[in-house]
């Protein structure tokens, strides 16, 4: 019988030990290369009968490619039998590669082609002196999607950030660069109390799920909601005073999954206030007052815009038939970076009525030389805050900052990507208003 319940303690432990091992998230593999397009002429040179694979120009130290034999100069040619032409096919192949996978792949060097087999070194993680750092996941579905939350290392309860990034499908995993903007934030804001939380959209870093560009509005809603759900029930986070900064389309976000999980307050920083055609057309006027168009170029630009994306998002018509009626919304509907059903379903949004519902802090922030969000925006969400919650919204327009939260003079130095580094404003002033709302 002693035997009989230590065999069932054992089992019960090795269960959950597969349980826990299951629900890790895997890591990205640190390939580590450089790659550039192999030309007619680069495959003269190399003698290759055509110009197949990528030339390698640069090797990363300390990386699967390092350690896989791989030399600048290289000619790359597949990955696990998968044949790599263009450095966006290494690209996309390489995401498939996870932490300890084993995997072949083929080179040509000085003339000799070698087939070799090798194993995935794991992505690097961000680690700081000063304060913890956890990567996590939070379940969507069936899919996880990669989390990092930093702590400082101070005990009790404390309040909290929930950082939501804007609409393109990049990675809040920058190890190797933790220079950029959000980083710094959300490092900053560590450093001075607050835990913070940001999560991968599907299939960016190393969620699952995807592609991002397929992912809808309402599925990617519902990542940032269960990512709340579950900083809200982490050990050393205040429920009562947790906070959102939501970044251009994150400040959508925002009210929406806050009607399911309060929080004390809500920073929305280059984003949209009102319907998203109205946005579209202030926007349009902006952007091509940083272009430096006249007012006669100005409206044949807004006007064509507005019958290209209309259509798109009202209708529901594939970019095709657009396309076929009017050839210029091809490359205007190409560029959106997101398919149909994510336009449509921010279509249907009322972002008045949300913002009107909610009854939290609310700080809009524009800055003066962001010309992708309008200045019109933020203050009509103060304004709509205001009215319903009499003191509760506030905004605020920033010197000298673009959407991008960078340093820039105005809305063409902005467009031409004249920038340089964090504006320490926006910095300042989140964190001021973070402090005074949390009570640190």
């Amino acid at each position: 019988m002693r035997f009989s319940k230590k065999l069932l303690a054992f089992t019960l432990l090795c269960t959950c030990a597969a349980q826990i091992f299951a629900q890790e998230l895997p890591r990205r593999a640190f390939f580590g290369v450089r790659m550039e397009t192999l030309t007619e002429e680069g495959a003269r040179i190399l003698k290759l009968p055509a110009a197949k694979g990528v030339l390698l120009n640069n090797i990363v130290p300390g990386s699967t490619a390092e350690a896989a034999g791989l030399q600048r100069g290289d000619v790359w040619f597949t990955l696990n039998d998968r044949e790599i032409n263009s450095p966006a096919e290494g690209v996309e192949a390489l995401k498939q590669l996870r932490e300890g996978q084993s995997f072949t792949y083929t080179y040509l060097r000085q003339g000799t082609l070698h087939s070799e087999k090798a194993v995935a070194k794991a992505y690097p993680r961000e680690q700081y002196p000063d304060f913890d750092i956890e990567y996590g996941s939070v379940k969507v579905n069936d899919d996880r999607m990669r989390s990092i939350c930093t702590r400082p290392r101070k005990s009790g309860k404390l309040p909290a950030v929930l950082f939501i990034q804007g609409v393109g499908c990049y990675s809040l995993d920058t190890p190797l660069d933790t220079s950029s903007v959000e980083v710094q934030l959300l490092n900053n804001l560590t450093r001075n109390g607050f835990v913070t939380f940001r999560v991968d959209k599907p299939g960016q870093g190393d969620s699952q799920g995807g592609p991002c560009s397929s992912v809808d509005f309402e599925e990617e809603a519902d990542v940032y909601r269960q990512a709340l759900l579950q900083l809200r029930k982490m050990e050393g986070v205040d429920p009562d005073r947790i906070f959102i900064i939501g970044h251009s389309m994150g400040g959508v976000f925002a009210p929406i999954i806050a009607q399911d999980a309060p929080v004390r307050g809500i920073i929305a920083y280059g984003t949209i206030g009102s319907n998203f055609m109205e946005y579209f057309v202030n926007s349009r006027r902006t952007i091509a007052q940083a272009y430096g168009m006249s007012p006669a170029e100005t409206d044949n630009y807004v006007k064509l815009h507005c019958e290209c994306l209309l259509p798109y998002i009202a209708d529901g018509l594939p970019m095709e038939q657009i396309a076929a009626l009017k050839p210029q919304c091809a490359n205007i509907v190409g560029s959106m970076g997101r398919d149909n059903p994510f336009w449509q379903q921010l279509y249907g949004v009322n972002l008045p009525a949300l913002w009107s519902d909610y009854s939290g802090q609310v700080l809009a922030i524009w800055g003066k030389s962001d010309y992708v969000s309008t200045r019109s925006e933020h203050q009509w969400i103060a304004d709509v805050v205001n009215r319903a919650h009499p003191g509760k919204g506030s905004f605020v327009e920033l010197d000298q900052c673009d959407h991008g939260m960078h340093i820039a003079t105005s809305f063409q130095q902005a467009a031409q990507g004249q920038t340089t580094g964090f504006n320490p404003l926006v910095l300042q002033t989140i964190r001021e208003w973070l402090i005074r709302h949390a009570n640190v």
